[in-house]
């Protein structure tokens, strides 16, 4: 895991090295273990490496390394293969040695044990369709000599970040946003239509960034850059998930599947040269990961640790869910109790790694887990992000599920889902969430009743519109790659490098999401319990409290709370003040969230969580300097 940097410019354009020095050491954090950087030009019939006082240069590329396989620096970035093949790459490729192994059988010759080696020999045996091959997350960067091209590419999901900027005679490619600043001529500019969809729902578009002029690479593809003229290509999808059917619809044999496929999926994510830890919430998917891992390591001497965020004294406090977990597994377990001071204290810092505004309070508990882990040395811990995902398990997705059958006239089949519920064996939270969840998405789908702002001028966001107007497999992937993990794993991207920690997702997979869409709709409910897979094909090894636990919280924050109380003082002292977000938002409007939030109204209708949003993007429009006109 790593930070990378480049820039590719035209000859004639003038643009210093120490430029590039600057993006690359702008996210030292994100490795913390080496820095390499190398500048290159075309000499006519071949590219060669120039010293930095060779002002025609016209390819520069820099590198941030955490060291996670092979630690020699034999694993130093940037990396050529036969001389024509330049590498700066972000991320893991699991299956690494499996596929060494089958390019040596094809005449390869490897000279380290790193993936990153792999990654290069797979390109130049396979060209891109050599992306299809590989299961991981990585955003990398391949200039190809011959070819006079670069090669942007971004795992399936997008768990690594890579964007773009560019202009008439340069291209900067970065992990991170903020990288840009360094670069003369970048202004930091609202795109006020991302402004829009955050500030009225909390979605985000995973096309977009907050800033104008800076685009991500879109998951799932790759696109290349012609190094003589600097045009690109248009992205390139190299996964279709949509074109999955559903083949599974025995609930017994699609649990059986997914325990089976998991465990494969763990054992991958277990390669290490380095410590791995386990981020343990007390839920559902984050223990499945712990348990795992602990069989699977048992005859290792590495020792397992576990790691936790607790808020004693609510209802949101994990901790004795985590704490039975541990007592099934063979594990060191650490705790973070998270607080409003703190969050103040590290509020600075905590806007300037994420780049952009972050959806809830929630966000800075990873934060702090990220920060713990690293004081213990432990550089790698598996999660469970994305579980409730690929196994359609929010309740926003059950209901979506419940109105399809509604719509289609399956009301037998609802009623089965509520009588079910009641049942002792069932789960009776069904029943508790239906006005809930009837009111978020009223208020979701009505945002002018709760702001009215000059972004109304703008188009209604349509993320929520767009998910109730699909249906069935659809529906299912739009939830998996647009509405809710895009940003969910940008925010862990940024807390766990801000301490130099890799995430690791075993629950995303992409063999394990394609099993997960074969599954019918009908074998992941059973009387109110979500994501039944998961229970069924795990019960023998989960823990029955937390197998027949009914809420489900993943880390959470009380939000309102902290609003309604410790950080009252600050945002009473904020609304006093002359603030950026005013020439955005009705001032008033922004007071009555507050008073309303501090009355504990309407709590279930997200008052608290829309006046966070407001606080944390004008705080952030201030740490970043970001323009913006109407």
């Amino acid at each position: 895991m790593c930070g990378i940097a480049a820039i590719l410019k035209l000859r004639n354009m003038e643009c210093s090295p120490s430029v590039l020095e600057s993006m690359r050491n702008t996210v030292a954090h994100r490795g913390p273990d080496d820095a390499g950087s190398v500048l290159l030009k075309n000499e006519g019939s071949s590219w060669e490496v120039v010293q930095a006082n060779e002002k025609s240069w016209q390819v520069g590329l820099a590198f941030r390394r955490l060291a996670i396989l092979d630690l020699s620096p034999t694993g130093h970035q940037p990396m050529v293969y036969q001389t024509r093949y330049w590498i700066i790459f972000n991320g893991e490729v699991y299956n690494y040695i499996e596929l060494r192994d089958e390019l040596k059988k094809l005449g390869r010759d490897f000279h380290s044990s790193s993936d990153t080696e792999v990654i290069l020999a797979s390109y130049a045996e396979w060209g891109t369709s050599c992306f299809e091959r590989f299961r991981g997350m990585w955003g990398l960067l391949i200039v190809d000599a011959v070819r006079n091209e670069a090669i942007l590419c971004r795992d399936r999901m997008g768990i690594k970040p890579l964007y773009i900027w560019q202009r008439a005679d340069l291209i900067a490619v970065s992990s991170e946003i903020k990288q840009m600043l360094e670069m003369p001529g970048f202004q930091p500019t609202l795109n006020l239509q991302a402004a829009s969809e955050f500030l009225l729902t909390g979605y985000e578009d995973p096309l977009q960034t907050f800033f104008k002029e800076v685009k991500p690479v879109p998951a799932g593809t790759w696109l290349k850059i012609n190094l003589a003229n600097l045009t690109q290509s248009s992205p390139e999808s190299y996964w279709h998930p949509e074109k999955i059917s559903i083949s599974i619809h025995d609930k017994a044999e699609a649990g059986r599947l997914f325990a089976d496929k998991l465990q494969e999926s763990v054992r991958l994510h277990l390669r290490s040269d380095v410590p791995v830890g386990c981020a343990l919430s007390g839920g559902l998917d984050s223990t499945s990961i712990a348990i795992l891992v602990d069989q699977l390591q048992q005859n290792s001497s590495n020792e397992l640790h576990t790691f936790t965020a607790t808020f004693p004294g609510t209802n949101f406090d994990e901790k004795e869910f985590a704490e039975e977990t541990t007592k099934h597994i063979h594990a060191t377990q650490h705790f973070i109790a998270p607080n409003p001071q703190t969050f103040l204290d590290d509020l600075d810092r905590f806007l300037w790694i994420h780049d952009e505004p972050v959806g809830s309070l929630s966000v800075y508990a990873g934060y702090c887990l990220a920060r713990l882990t690293r004081s213990q040395r432990i550089p790698v811990t598996l999660n469970g992000q994305g579980g409730d995902e690929i196994l359609s398990g929010y309740w926003q997705t059950y209901f979506l599920y419940l109105r399809e059958l509604f719509l289609q006239g399956k009301w037998s089949t609802i009623a089965t889902h509520y009588i079910g519920a009641m049942l002792f064996s069932g789960n009776s939270e069904l029943i508790r969430q239906t006005p809930i969840m009837l009111m978020r998405y009223q208020s979701r789908r009505m945002p002018k009743r709760q702001m009215h702002s000059q972004l109304m001028g703008m188009p209604i966001p349509q993320t929520l519109n767009n998910i109730l107007s699909l249906q069935g497999q659809e529906r299912r992937v739009y939830e998996i790659r647009t509405m809710f993990l895009p940003r969910l794993l940008k925010w862990d991207d940024r807390n766990s490098m801000a301490f130099g920690v890799e995430g690791r997702y075993p629950l995303l997979d992409h063999e394990l999401i394609e099993l997960c869409l074969s599954f019918s709709p009908e074998t992941l409910y059973w009387n109110g319990w979500a994501k039944w897979p998961i229970r069924a094909g795990l019960a023998d090894k989960l823990p029955e409290k937390v197998l027949k636990r009914r809420t489900k919280l993943g880390c959470e924050i009380p939000q309102n709370e902290w609003l309604s109380h410790f950080l009252r003082p600050t945002l009473e002292n904020w609304l006093k003040q002359d603030r950026p977000i005013y020439s955005l938002v009705d001032h008033q409007d922004i007071q009555n969230l507050s008073e309303s939030t501090w009355n504990m109204e309407d709590q279930e209708n997200e008052i608290g969580q829309s006046l966070f949003r407001m606080f944390i993007f004008d705080r952030w429009l201030e740490r970043f300097n970001v323009s913006f006109s109407l």
